[in-house]
């Protein structure tokens, strides 16, 4: 028999990534962007946003914040390595 146990959080996951990216990459057009470094950054804040719901519901407080910071360490070597090399 099918069991769909997973199946709200996991859209609900997925469905708080893909808004926030969109709105990433509207908010980098309107700036005069192309849109992908917005959709980036909306992307993986995101996706912090989301581990750590995800994070606090299943492990509670202490876990969720060690995964935001995991994930905040990760937007941040993304932002200095695009701020060494030629993306800018």
């Amino acid at each position: 028999m099918y069991n769909n146990n997973g199946f709200i959080f996991g859209f609900i996951d997925n469905a708080i990534v893909a808004i926030s990216a969109l709105i990433g990459l509207h908010l980098d057009q309107y700036f005069d962007g192309l849109g992908a470094y917005g959709a980036l950054y909306g992307a993986m804040i995101g996706h912090t946003i989301s581990d750590m719901f995800a994070g606090y519901l299943d492990f509670g407080s202490q876990v969720a914040l060690n995964m935001g910071l995991g994930c905040i360490t990760v937007i941040i070597i993304v932002h200095t390595y695009l701020l060494l090399t030629e993306y800018k």
